[in-house]
């Protein structure tokens, strides 16, 4: 296994960034546990993670001190498992789950939607609906509904991705936008695929999609 335990202050890029702004991540603690190629198991307990193209950076600081912050390229690992409690992404986790997908929308969210009024109403109203609409999801992981779910999600992540990237004032605005009404549509369309689920499931319906 591979990993960067020296000091390292930028990306190798010519920018000069502390590690906290390298990557993708939602600020929150992690239970995290690499298992590199050669099945090696390693438990780092609860951290802060952020994401790269081609690595994961760990840390037990939030803020990514260079010399507490380890590197692990994303080609010497076979799997990272990923646990957090008292996620409020229900919806994004049951579609998709864990990874690099759910941290870009996290990070969105603490971005650009909590610290303005319109983004926490939005929120607030998701997270009051999201539980019985992603407990349905997650038991009909293979249903049209969940599949149609999932990649509205992950175009939401790669738009976050695309907005975390962009250098441009109008264009992150944009892409915040676009973003923001296709979460809309993502969340009323899970809600309805909900309902259709759960009218089936009430019925007694078999081989529901």
């Amino acid at each position: 296994m591979s990993t960067d335990e020296t000091p390292e202050t930028g990306t190798g890029d010519g920018t000069d960034r502390p590690l906290s702004e390298i990557g993708v991540g939602d600020s929150r603690e992690k239970h995290l546990v690499v298992v590199t190629e050669s099945g090696e198991r390693i438990d780092r307990g609860e951290v802060y993670v952020r994401h790269t193209e081609s690595a994961y950076l760990v840390s037990p600081d939030v803020e990514f001190p260079a010399a507490e912050t380890t590197r692990y390229r994303k080609e010497n690992l076979d799997r990272v498992e990923i646990s957090q409690h008292h996620s409020n992404c229900f919806i994004t986790t049951a579609a998709a789950g864990e990874g690099p997908t759910l941290d870009s929308l996290r990070g969105f969210r603490a971005e650009v939607m909590r610290p303005t009024r319109s983004g926490r109403v939005l929120l607030w109203v998701y997270e009051g609906i999201s539980p019985p609409v992603a407990a349905t999801l997650d038991r009909h992981p293979r249903s049209t509904t969940t599949r149609l779910v999932r990649r509205l999600v992950d175009r939401c992540g790669a738009l976050a991705d695309c907005r975390r990237a962009a250098t441009g004032a109008a264009e992150r605005a944009a892409l915040s936008v676009t973003l923001i009404c296709l979460y809309v549509v993502g969340v009323a369309f899970a809600v309805l695929g909900h309902g259709w689920l759960r009218g089936r499931e009430l019925a007694g319906g078999h081989g529901i999609n």
